[in-house]
């Protein structure tokens, strides 16, 4: 009778454990499943953040070429397309440096647009320009990133060194408020940038939690 007993109880209580276990696992399931649901929703944001710096600098990017542009009549609508072919990039070059470039090939097929762009390149490396990681082939493919570090790159270049523009002078015509476009552009994207590195750190706390 006693083991009768104890057998029920030993019973009861595997029961109760296996309840309990049962119980805990849901818990860890859902504790899981809310960590997945911030981290992508996290990761979403990033995304978004990050393609709000890069609009950001298109679209400031762009007022400046244009700003230059406008001294030989010419414009871009996308900077990511209309630099692409390598002529607007050697007009643009031009105006900056007052020297003329290499007449730009003919023809809108692949190879005229990577010879023409090379061109542009070269020059720049002529002036002693360091293009870290841009060839042709990234302009002409539209690379956004490696198109908007070339773009920054000319504008230190002949932007914010005085001494690298014709006669050692700032040109003629040149927009006074294109320094505080610079300086507003620059506020916002390390306003971006905080927001990102802030997201990061929150997706690591979370995931230090879930383990």
């Amino acid at each position: 009778m006693a083991n009768a007993s104890t057998d029920l109880d030993n019973a009861e209580a595997q029961r109760q454990l296996n309840n309990n276990n049962t119980r805990l696992a849901g818990s860890s399931g859902h504790w899981e499943t809310e960590v997945t649901s911030s981290k992508l929703f996290e990761c979403s944001r990033i995304k978004a953040l990050a393609e709000e710096r890069d609009a950001v600098q298109k679209k400031t990017f762009t007022k400046w070429v244009n700003s230059h542009l406008a001294r030989v009549s010419c414009r871009i609508a996308d900077l990511y397309n209309d630099l692409r072919d390598g002529y607007m990039l050697t007009r643009l070059l031009e105006v900056l440096s007052g020297e003329m470039l290499p007449r730009p090939t003919r023809g809108r097929m692949r190879i005229h647009c990577l010879e023409n762009v090379d061109k542009a390149l070269q020059f720049l490396k002529e002036q002693r320009v360091h293009l870290e990681n841009v060839g042709s082939h990234d302009i002409v493919d539209g690379n956004h990133r490696l198109t908007l570090g070339l773009i920054w790159t000319i504008i230190l270049r002949f932007q914010m060194n005085p001494a690298a523009w014709r006669g050692g002078e700032q040109k003629k015509g040149q927009p006074e408020n294109i320094a505080l476009r610079l300086q507003n552009y620059l506020l916002e994207c390390a306003e971006i940038k905080s927001q990102i590195q802030e997201k990061r750190k929150a997706i690591g706390r979370h995931s230090v939690r879930g383990q």
